[in-house]
């Protein structure tokens, strides 16, 4: 091991972010609470690496303010203009706990080991873009024999990831305090059942922290737990001096989920299970929304995280996302309710994660929007659901057109022109133009240009999922093509 504290993530530039000028770049993460001008617009990051970086800092921000300052709302307000400066001078306090080689390494325990002396890990493995071992990706398709050297910035960004999103299941070991770690583990905290997770977006990057910051009693009386420690204010990450510190708010917003030990200069790394964090009842991602599902039982429902799934994006899920005032078994993500505390009548929205089927990594979803503060009153939300109801009763007329179609063209498998019809059906309403209309809960004329909108996305993807070439298609499009028009009859009045 390198014996020497390197690549200090206070001083070093490893994190995108976007300019307001438009331009890219990689700052560290005391250029981002330094940046007292506001020239930091956003991170420049896919959806799971904006999430793991963003908690870091909502971390940072929130140690740094402390229960004192953040005691309640007015609290919060006042804490505005104290984000950067606070921050600033608790990233001095704790300058030494950031270096990501070296004793006290950042998110690292000195206090591991191989298990075996060929046991080490490719640092490939940290960094979901790229191959490892036998698992390939979308542009990564096979790992170099001996592993590959990945810069610092890499590193300290696939470290954060890693503790934030890595997978369960079987997993390498290794000696940590003496214990082996175990083989079979469950999933890092913000993998569990691909929870979507919901940011309220600001003008800066400093701005996107001060929005986030949850209050005291949140913690206390919505999450039940205690604020906890981050984990590199412990003197040492044993396993006696930071157990149950993953029941806590910060011990969960930058977590220890794995045990990893980097060395410079090496592509090879140790890794094993660190902490295992409570799931959904017993803990309540406060960055998530929640809703009821259906249980095993006949009327049984039990909690969920609104999911990052690509099929269903999340604006049909928006009445979840924005229950503030948790209606229906639904909550949305705790920093909401600051929104009634604001005088703006609008407020930008950022929503995103990454979709997994076990272990595997499938697809990631963000979805930024600007939406109205109206959105939160109960007959405006009323409407919204009865919007996604009406285009959820029109896909269902689209399938059964398909199913018209399939069967008169005497194909058996329905689902090789349904499953590309709900496709384009789903993609067109997602479109800027009906993303407008769905949202425009005020216009005079909502329920009829929503309905018009579904029923032409409806005839559209039809159309491009069912062929009319041949004579015997042409007349089994005309007979699915009957069925798109669905009925008002059982519609819910205003």
């Amino acid at each position: 091991m390198n014996d020497e504290n390197t690549y200090n993530l206070i001083d070093e530039p490893w994190i995108p972010v976007l300019m307001r000028d438009g331009t890219n770049r990689s700052v560290s993460i005391g250029a981002i609470f330094a940046d007292g001008d506001g020239t930091i617009a956003d991170l420049a990051l896919n959806p799971y690496e904006r999430i793991a970086v963003f908690r870091l800092l909502l971390c940072i921000a929130q140690a740094a303010l402390g229960p004192e300052r953040l005691k309640d709302e007015s609290g919060w307000l006042a804490a505005k203009d104290m984000v950067g400066p606070v921050a600033s001078d608790y990233l001095k306090k704790w300058h030494d706990r950031f270096f990501l080689y070296g004793p006290h390494a950042f998110l690292q325990p000195d206090s591991i080991s191989l298990a075996k002396p060929d046991g080490v890990t490719p640092c490939d493995k940290l960094v979901f873009r790229l191959a490892s071992g036998n698992n390939s990706t979308l542009f990564d398709h096979e790992a170099t024999n001996g592993a590959r050297m990945l810069f610092d910035a890499e590193l300290a960004l696939g470290l954060l990831v890693y503790q934030n999103f890595s997978s369960g299941g079987l997993s390498g070991q290794c000696v940590w305090d003496g214990i082996l770690t175990e083989k079979s583990i469950q999933g890092a905290p913000c993998r569990e059942r691909s929870m979507l997770f919901t940011i309220v977006a600001g003008d800066t990057l400093v701005d996107f922290v001060w929005l986030n910051l949850v209050t005291d009693p949140w913690i206390h009386d919505s999450l039940k737990t205690d604020w906890g420690h981050p984990f590199w204010e412990f003197e040492k990450l044993t396993r006696e001096t930071v157990s149950g510190n993953e029941n806590t708010y910060l011990g969960h917003l930058a977590p220890l989920s794995r045990a990893i030990k980097l060395t410079r200069g090496s592509p090879m790394c140790i890794l094993g299970e660190a902490l295992s964090y409570p799931q959904i009842p017993a803990w309540r991602e406060p960055m998530a929304s929640v809703k009821l599902q259906r249980g095993t039982k006949k009327g049984e429902f039990t909690e969920t995280y609104v999911s990052s799934n690509p099929a269903r994006m999340p604006w049909r899920e928006l009445s979840s996302i924005l229950a503030v005032r948790e209606t229906g078994g639904r909550k949305s993500a705790l920093v909401l309710r600051h929104l009634e505390s604001m005088p703006e009548m609008v407020f930008t929205l950022w929503t995103g994660g990454l979709y997994s089927e076990k272990a595997k990594e499938v697809d990631t979803v963000e979805w930024k929007v600007r939406l109205s503060v109206d959105l939160l009153e109960e007959p405006s939300m009323r409407r919204y659901e009865e919007s996604i109801a009406w285009a959820d009763r029109q896909r269902s007329g689209l399938y059964f057109a398909v199913e018209e179609y399939a069967k008169d063209v005497f194909i058996d498998d329905v689902s090789r022109f349904s499953v590309p019809a709900e496709r384009f059906y789903w993609d067109i309403l997602a479109q800027p133009k009906n993303q407008k209309l769905i949202l425009d809960i005020g216009s005079p004329t909502y329920k009829d240009d929503w309905k018009e909108a579904t029923h032409k996305a409806a005839e559209d993807s039809y159309r491009r999922a069912c062929p009319a070439m041949t004579a015997r298609q042409m007349e089994a499009f005309a007979q699915g093509f009957s069925k798109l028009t669905i009925s008002d009859k059982n519609e819910k009045n205003d």
